[in-house]
């Protein structure tokens, strides 16, 4: 025999609890009219991922538990399905001070709860703090569960996204499901995206069903929240380590797969291509797509285009995320911007096919320096002067937004973030930011990918040394070492949490390290003040690293 599985790979938005019901009704009903036995949805589909302390929220967990009941559990009448909520502990009232929920998998069949399967294994660690809300399912409590399917009874071993992850935990769920009867395992997740994680959960599935000899079905959820990207890339694995079936990563699919029950394994699927830069321009764009539509609150983007590649990267992001003729670049020319700068701007503006104009803030600049001068006194022009320029610029954004309803996207690199080049109130301001944690070096990598086939981004822009323009003849290494120095030792501080001397015995030199360390420590205030990036490192900055910004260590 074999059974049909739906992997329902679909975008939910936080806190829309009735529009996500809805939507997963709909597919189940369609499934059902279809005679496909099971659907799975991811982690949390229901309320969404992370809700964070909405669950604090009086009435959020019980009206996710109401649109189970009432819109999903009517459509299970001739179908099963496993889908991601909330459920609250009988008799328990739901405060902050102690947690009192569980994040669990609803399995539904024959318009009936057949179980409620609670999570494991709570992440709280990185960008995870399931701890504060969850209550972890029982180490006894952990078996399969019998799914009606057609005229048989499936053993089926449910776990949620991080009982998969359990390398660092004395309890084993999946070698515990298949020890107590499971014919396969069914983990839905909430996975965020970073570069490379899909081929790590894929050899992580094919090292368990190698070992258990079991079929493994995994649903992931796609979108964007906040700062995290959910990939998507949903996969079932035959109990011959092959996949047989891969949805696709960054978009909603409903994915449909046969599993022979004999064999428990099938036709093998091909392996899509793969990027590396594809995949952070693919996270980027639509981590920004929903960023902006499910706010609901903007018009527009609009971007102060520099003639660097910075904000030429951000610019092309926007205009793939919710469409050029919503994204408009600024050129804010000061009395040392170059002719060249305000030609690439014009020119990238044209070739993703934006909206153009140019304000400049030269006036506004000098009379800022006059009635500076009127109140304090004349003082040489230095790096406060050089700030004022980006503060200016901001001024025109913010203005921009304000009037027309448009959301400003800040252009910051990691490596800029990393060692506070970067002007508070100035280019670290705006309602989002989109390269924030990719690398200067990385960001060429991507802008070239742009251009494989055709010059989007200008030549020239690339080929240019980095300059922020804010004095005669500035470069960036006149206050950065050249940027592929800078990375490689900023992504061992930031990533791999290396100490100066460490960093050193990898063979760079001192003098260089120390520079790094310096820059890196004394901006960290400035961190703190940033708009939301995208994650798509292991370690971004953002809610998954807490450094104190009034510490003294010294590395």
């Amino acid at each position: 025999m074999a059974i049909s599985i739906v992997l329902a790979q679909i975008n939910p938005t936080v806190g829309a609890i009735e529009k996500n019901a809805r939507a997963a009704a709909d597919i189940i009903r369609k499934a059902r009219d279809m005679n496909f036995d099971l659907v799975v949805f991811p982690e949390m589909v229901v309320t969404g991922y992370p809700t964070n302390d909405l669950l604090f929220e009086h009435g959020f967990v019980a009206e996710n538990e109401r649109v189970v009941d009432e819109l999903i559990l009517p459509h299970t009448r001739d179908i099963a399905v496993i889908l991601g909520c909330v459920r609250s502990e009988p008799g328990r009232r739901i405060t902050p001070d102690e947690p009192c929920l569980r994040n669990c998998a609803a399995v539904l069949a024959g318009g009936k709860w057949i179980a409620q399967v609670n999570k494991a294994l709570l992440p709280n660690y990185d960008v995870f703090d399931e701890k504060r809300y969850f209550i972890p399912a029982a180490e006894s409590a952990i078996a399969p569960v019998d799914i009606p399917i057609r005229d048989r009874t499936v053993k089926a071993g449910v776990q949620i996204c991080e009982d998969l992850w359990d390398e660092y935990y004395s309890t084993k769920v999946t070698k515990l499901l298949c020890e107590r009867g499971a014919e396969l395992i069914v983990n839905i997740s909430a996975s965020p995206f970073y570069v490379g994680k899909n081929r790590e959960r894929e050899e992580l599935v094919r090292a368990a069903v190698a070992e258990h000899k079991r079929p493994f079905v995994y649903c992931n959820m796609v979108g964007g929240q906040d700062e995290l990207v959910f990939d998507g890339r949903s996969f079932v694995m035959g109990a011959d380590a092959r996949v047989m079936a891969r949805a696709e990563a960054f978009e909603q699919e409903i994915c449909v797969v046969e599993l022979d029950t004999d064999t428990w394994a099938g036709p093998e699927a091909p392996e899509p291509p793969y990027s590396r830069e594809q995949d952070i321009l693919n996270a980027h764009i639509l981590n920004l797509r929903d960023y902006f539509y499910k706010q609901g609150i903007f018009k527009g983007i609009t971007v102060g285009l520099s003639g660097g590649v910075d904000s030429a990267y951000t610019a092309f992001v926007a205009a793939q995320a919710i469409g050029p003729e919503n994204v408009l670049c600024v050129a804010l020319p000061s009395k040392f911007t170059s002719q060249q700068s305000l030609d690439d701007a014009e020119q990238c503006a044209r070739n993703i096919g934006a909206q153009y104009k140019v304000v400049s803030i030269k006036e506004m600049f000098e009379q800022g320096v006059v009635s500076f001068a009127r109140a304090f006194g004349e003082t040489p022009f230095g790096l406060a002067e050089e700030n004022d320029q980006s503060r200016f610029r901001m001024i025109v954004l913010m203005k921009i937004s304000q009037k027309f309803g448009y959301m400003v996207c800040t252009t910051g690199n990691k490596s800029e973030i990393s060692t506070g080049y970067f002007t508070m109130f100035g280019d670290g301001s705006g309602g989002k930011n989109v390269p924030g944690d990719l690398y200067k070096t990385e960001l060429y990598q991507v802008v070239r990918h742009i251009n494989r086939e055709r010059e989007i981004i200008p030549q020239s822009i690339i080929d240019k040394p980095p300059t922020a323009e804010l004095r005669e003849n500035q470069k960036d290494t006149d206050s950065l070492p050249p940027y592929p120095e800078l990375d490689p030792v900023i992504k061992l501080v930031v990533e791999g949490h290396l100490s100066k001397a460490q960093i050193v015995e990898r063979g760079y030199s001192r003098e260089l390290v120390d520079k790094v360390y310096h820059l890196y420590k004394k901006s960290e205030f400035k961190r703190g003040q940033l708009p939301l990036g995208i994650k798509i490192s292991k370690k971004a900055y953002g809610a998954g690293r807490r450094i104190p910004v009034t510490n003294q260590w010294q590395g």
